[in-house]
Parts: structure tokens; sequence; C-alpha cells
């Protein structure tokens, strides 16, 4: 069994890294064999702030100090929460913005009374900034000089990046930029640690208008890289595209452009050929490397790597062995399908944006492709042309050969394997109806009157569904756009929970729980009832999600929040942790869609 010592340690080095999800996870893990350590409370709230759920790392920290918990890294964490709801609450969120500051100064004089340098330097810098931006420049110069004026302490990176911000606050930016470069050369990987200080130095450079070139410009962004390509030709391949003996060229390729870029981490797949080749070379410059495979290792090394020969199972096996994740997105292959893959697809592209929006960092794609090849649904092509809809640049190695290719090593669903059954991506929404049981006959009738007919009202104003199925207090809704999914999940919850049920005789809890899901679904005609249906594998995990969705939310799953990134939906989503599914059905990560910003340009936290 592990020690709650390795537990601490592995969360607050994914925090470091910027892997706040992964911190939530290990600190949970904890949690539940040393159940109140205060230490993996505290990381478990600092990961959720990180990954956006600011109200309930606020609730935990303030359950800590409720208990007495009242050093100053507690109250400083604490202070951070009600920073972040003041600025998502914009000009409302004055009285936040009270509570950050006065928990800053009392961590820290508290900190400075018991003579401890690095948490006084954390609480003092941060009481400086709340003093600025509520429009006290005068404290927050007094404060940021006496910070200043503190000895160094035990972390040089916190020492530069603290020196660096009171100097802003004092206005003398030409130290400040020196200060940030000399975090930036002490960071060492720690690029959760950077888009933190990075985030805080713009936010105070907006508000106190400093032109650029800003000092912040000191703190360069490394992006995330996303990454795919042909594999290489099978020997039956008609007209060639990437033959065995381009391998090297488009390798020293790959370590150009990824030496260029320096990035944090790849995400891709493992196909033999270009995919493989990114994951090698990125590890040899020392990124993080993601793995996504559409199905299980196993079928996908025969599908796309092992009819290569020579060594790529084995350099398949090194890399998977090697990444820091291995996503599957399908239990199971489906044969004569595009969508596992397109599946796939999106699910690695969203995965690192989310990863990229919690670094405060960029996404940037490279891919190997012949540009002379048609495409196919799942393939190359289609995943260049997903990220260029969605504003990712992408640096294209040619592999031009003067000819299309005459065949396709991908799939598509022009050949599915039952006639009249399509295989295509749709989000999937269940939802329960809480307190259905408990009714009386008598409530039936109402509950399908008032209860349904209000629902039925919605879907009528805001049709965006292709399908809905009603069974008692069931119901499934069927979508093509995961943003139109979320819409609608957003408004049934807000009419779920915001009637008086009671007024109409039916219960006063009465409510929803309602579950989202995104995945690869078989769309047919039922042969029973003659209507439309959908169904498989992804339909069975998004039943599963909904009935531990607490009463009166949206939950849903990471492939759903990975595929709305992947087009670059604004919606806000908060990371809840990997959650064990109803009816055994494993455990997943799943976020709570606890609202949605639909105004251009902004994206979610």
């Amino acid at each position: 069994m592990e020690t709650v010592e390795t537990f601490v340690e592995a969360a607050g080095r994914h925090l470091r890294e910027g892997e706040p999800l992964a911190a939530y996870n290990v600190a949970q893990a904890g949690l539940e064999q040393s159940p109140g350590h205060v230490r993996l409370r505290q990381l478990r709230a600092l990961a959720l702030a990180r990954s956006g759920d600011v109200e309930r790392a606020n609730a935990e920290l303030a359950s800590l100090v409720a208990q007495g918990l009242d050093d100053s890294e507690t109250l400083g964490m604490l202070a951070r929460t009600h920073k972040d709801l003041a600025l998502r609450a914009g000009p409302a969120g004055g009285e936040h913005l009270r509570s950050a500051f006065d928990l800053y100064e009392r961590a820290w004089t508290s900190s400075r009374t018991r003579g401890e340098v690095d948490a006084a330097g954390y609480a003092g810098i941060n009481a400086a900034a709340m003093a600025s931006l509520r429009g006290e420049r005068a404290r927050a110069g007094e404060i940021a000089r006496e910070v200043l004026a503190l000895p160094d302490g035990s972390d040089p990176y916190w020492t530069a990046a603290t020196r660096a911000e009171a100097a802003l606050l004092t206005g003398d930016l030409a130290a400040a930029r020196d200060h940030y470069a000399s975090a930036n050369q002490l960071a060492r990987g720690r690029h959760g640690d950077l888009g933190s200080t990075r985030r805080q130095a713009r936010l105070l450079e907006s508000h106190l208008r400093i032109a650029p070139p800003a000092p912040s410009s000191a703190l360069p962004v490394a992006p995330v890289v996303v990454f795919c390509g042909h594999m290489i030709d099978a020997p039956t391949r008609a007209s060639p595209r990437f033959p065995a003996s381009r391998e090297a060229e488009v390798r020293e390729a790959l370590v150009r452009r990824l030496g260029a870029l320096a990035p944090v981490a790849v995400y891709g797949s493992a196909a033999c050929g270009s995919d493989l080749l990114c994951l090698e070379a990125a590890r040899e410059l020392g990124c993080e490397t993601h793995v996504v495979l559409p199905f299980p290792r196993e079928a996908f090394r025969e599908t796309s790597v092992d009819f290569a020969g020579g060594d790529w199972g084995a350099r398949f096996e090194r890399a998977l062995d090697a990444a820091g994740s291995v996503t599957v997105t399908s239990d199971h292959r489906a044969r004569n399908s595009a969508a596992t893959f397109e599946y796939a697809n999106l699910v690695f592209t969203g995965m690192a944006r989310l990863r990229a929006r919690a670094l405060d960092s960029d996404v940037r794609g490279i891919a190997a492709l012949d540009g002379s090849d048609p495409g196919a649904p799942g393939g190359t092509r289609s995943i260049v042309a997903l990220w260029e809809s969605g504003g990712i640049p992408v640096d294209v190695i040619g592999l031009g050969n003067g000819s299309a290719a005459r065949t396709s090593t991908q799939p598509t669903n022009a050949a599915a394997s039952t006639a009249g059954v399509r295989h295509e991506m749709r989000t999937l929404l269940f939802a329960d109806a809480v307190g259905y049981s408990k009714m009386s006959e008598d409530q039936i009738p109402v509950y399908i009157e008032r209860f349904l007919g209000a629902i039925a009202a919605l879907a009528r104003r805001y049709p965006p569904y292709e399908h809905v199925e009603v069974a008692g207090d069931g119901l499934y809704m069927v979508f093509r756009d995961p943003v139109e999914a979320a819409r609608y999940a957003l408004e049934l919850s807000r009419l779920a929970g915001g009637t008086n049920w009671a007024a109409h005789g039916l219960p006063a809890t009465l409510n929803l729980r309602i579950a989202l899901h995104s995945g690869p679904v078989h769309c047919a005609r039922d042969p029973l009832t003659g209507g439309p249906m959908y169904t498989g594998p992804h339909t069975s995990r998004a039943a599963r999600i909904e009935p531990i969705t607490p009463p009166g939310q949206v939950y849903a799953s990471s492939a759903f929040a990975a595929v709305a990134a992947a087009v670059d939906a604004p919606l806000a989503l908060s990371y809840v942790g990997r959650m064990p599914l109803a009816k055994g059905y494993g455990a997943l990560g799943l976020y709570h869609v606890r609202g949605a910003s639909f105004a251009a340009g902004e994206r979610a936290a």
C-alpha cells in the first residue's frame, strides 16, 4: 500500500507540471486511504481551483479554516479562491475581492510573526496584488516594498517570481522583467507554476495598463502539440504515400519541428510511421507524451502497426509503456467504420486543448501529409481539417509523391457491415426524474401533464435534438452537436430546478439528474417500432453516468469534455474526478457542466 507521503508528493508534482486533473485524482485516492488528511485536502482543493471548479475549492478550504486550521498556506489558498470568484463575477465580485485581501493580509501578518519566510512572501505579494486590484495603489506599493525586503525563500523559482511581481507593483518594470526572466530559467519543467505566474502577471499588467512589451513577455509560453500523419505504406499499397525509405527523412523533420517548438507535451495516436516517429522524437527531447487509441491496445497494434513488419511492434510497445497516459476511447473495435478513428482524433485534440488552457498556453499541430492524398474519414487529412477549422496552426511535413493514392488505409462508413446501420458520432443525454418512484398513483397523471408537458414545451421552443425517448422517469435524447446538447441540458436543468412543482401537486423535491456523453453509436431503424434507433456501448456508458449525478446538476464524461474542447466550444466545465459508475461499470473521469458562456472568445476555466 502506498504511503500518504507518496500521495502528497505525487499530487504536488502533478500540480507543478500543470496537470491539475491528475493531481486531483491522486489526492482523492490518498484521502480514500487516509480520510481527513490536511495536506491532501489542501492539494485536492488547489487542484480543483486550477481545473476551474473554484466553488468546490472554496468550500473545501473554508471547511478547513472553520475547523481551526489557520496557517498561512490554508488562508492563502482560500484567499486565492475568493480572488478567482471575484474575477469571474466581474464588477459584482467586490465582496470576494475584499475577502481575498483580508485573508491574504491576515496570513501575511501571521507568517511574518512566526518568521515563516516562504509563507510571508506568498501571502504578502498576493495581499499587495489584491490591494492593487481594489484600487488601493498606495497600500499595494507599501506591502510590495516590504515583500522585496524579505530574505530569499527556500524555492529560488518562487523567490524570483515573487520579486518580479513586487517590482511590477512598485512600478519598476525593468526589474520586474529581469526577475521574470530569472524565474523562467529556474522553472525547469514546472509548467503549471509558470502558467500560474504568467496569468497573475498579465492580470496585473492589464489592471495597471502597462503598455507592451510588458514584463510578462519574459515568461514565454511553451505550447502543447497535437500530431498526426500517414502510416508507413503497406507492402500491398498500389501507390506510394509514405514508403519505408523516407522514414529517416520524416524523423529528422519531426525532430527539427519539435525542437523549435519545445512543447510541454505532445498528444496523438500510435500507428506505425508518423505517429510513432513523433512519439520517439518527443521522448528524446524530454517532452511528455500522451497517447489516445481508438480501441484496445492489442487490436490497435494488429490493425495499425504490425502490418508494416520490422521492429514497429516493439517500438509501439515501448512508446505506450513510456507514455504519460494512454487513453482508449472505445472498448471494442467497430470494423469498417471511420467513426472510432474520428472519435479518437477529437478526444486527443480536446485533451490537448484542455491541457493548454490549464497552462495558459496554446495548441500547435504537426502533420506528416501527402498533399495529393484524397483523404478518408478519420484519416490524416480529416484531422488537419479539424485543427484548421478550430484555429490550430498546423506545420505540415510534406510527403508529396506526385499522384493520389488509389487505396485507403482507413475504413469508411460506406462499407458498413450491416445494411442500413451507420456508425456515427453523436452526443447522448440521459436524464432521470428524482422522486418519481415515491409518487402516488394520483400524482402520475399530473407528472405527465405538468412535468413532462413542461419538458415538451421546452423541446418545441428549442429543438436541436435528433431523437428523443421517454420511459416513465427516464429521458434519452440524441444530438449531433455537443454544444447544442450542453445548451439543452442546462436549459432542462434550469426548468426542472426552477419550477415550484409543489404548486402543481407534485413533490417539492422533484428534479432531474442529467448526464452527457459523446461517442460513436450505431444509427438504424428499430425493427420493432420502425422508428429511429441509436445504440451501442457508448449509450450504455452515458446511461451509467446519470445515476451518480447529483439532483439538479449536469455531469458529463471526460470524453464529452474533450470532444467539446476539440471544436473549441465555449463551455464552462469543472472537473469532478474519477467516479465509480452505476452497476459496477468501472470508473470514469467526469465534469460538472455548471454553466456555459457563449460570448465570443470566452474560454472555459
